[in-house]
């Protein structure tokens, strides 16, 4: 979408369809996934959805500079290197992934995406850039788990949209390189799911996360998302007739050690999360 339209216009397309998904959403499960007005979010919160416009943005830059391994893999180490970060400062009590797990894992993650962004051949700024998307997400979907908890999950998805819109709308005003009505041929021209699939995807996605932030460790649940990316950029790159690439293995390899290196006191850990 994105090579068709531009970067703006795939934005402003892809929140476009969200919205109108995640208000389909909200009406259809607004009674039966309520929050609690009772509980407190500051109101920023709901600004959330900007930080996944801006992230979203950046991730495409990345892409660019040093291709979607480097995207991917600097998403990674970021999302691993915030989550443990913010466990280390939950309250007594709160749901924490075991020591070892939270050291470790970004001690296998960082140096892949390292080795990744030097064979990519970008510098070492681009690198530690590429981390950044991964660090948004993170502090985004915390967010989005707070406000969860207040407003409930259909009303949260569309916070987020609406959200982002008012970022993405002015920067599409400002950055349109083509008349409007040549931007809207140009999108309705394209397959269905190629303008509509993102915003789709993205309310399962924004909705269920939140959800299982409030359910398991940051930690765990970012693991699990790494998991279920690469194994997924395996299947793509075998179905389009691509060769897998080694690094895409290796880094399956070093999440499943990751997601391991915990097992030790996982069963410690359940118990403290059950009480």
């Amino acid at each position: 979408l994105q090579t068709a339209v531009g970067g703006a216009a795939a934005l402003l397309s892809i929140h476009l369809c969200g919205l109108t998904g995640a208000l389909l959403f909200f009406f259809l499960t607004r009674k039966h996934l309520a929050g609690n007005s009772d509980h407190s979010t500051p109101r920023i919160y709901l600004a959330a959805g900007m930080l996944g416009a801006m992230l979203v943005y950046l991730a495409s830059v990345i892409f660019e500079k040093g291709g979607i391994l480097l995207s991917l893999s600097g998403s990674l180490a970021g999302q691993t290197l915030a989550a443990s970060v913010a466990e280390s400062f939950y309250k007594k009590g709160g749901r924490r992934s075991p020591l070892i797990q939270r050291i470790f894992s970004p001690a296998l993650m960082l140096p892949g995406s390292v080795l990744i962004g030097i064979k990519a051949g970008v510098s070492p700024l681009w690198i530690a850039l590429s981390w950044t998307p991964g660090i948004i997400l993170m502090i985004q979907q915390s967010m989005n788990a707070r406000n969860t908890l207040k407003y409930g999950t259909p009303r949260t998805v569309v916070f987020n949209y609406i959200s982002a819109l008012i970022l993405i709308i002015p920067l599409f005003l400002i950055t349109r390189k083509a008349d409007p009505g040549e931007i809207y041929g140009q999108v309705t021209n394209l397959p269905w799911y190629i303008f509509a699939g993102g915003g789709l995807i993205g309310i399962f996605t924004t909705g269920m996360i939140a959800f299982m932030l409030l359910k398991a460790p940051a930690l765990l649940v970012v693991l699990g998302i790494f998991a279920g990316e690469l194994a997924g950029g395996i299947f793509l790159d075998l179905h389009n007739g691509n060769q897998v690439a080694v690094e895409k293995i290796i880094a399956v390899i070093l999440i499943a050690m990751g997601l391991g290196s915990g097992k030790i006191n996982f069963r410690r850990g359940l118990a403290g999360y059950n009480r």
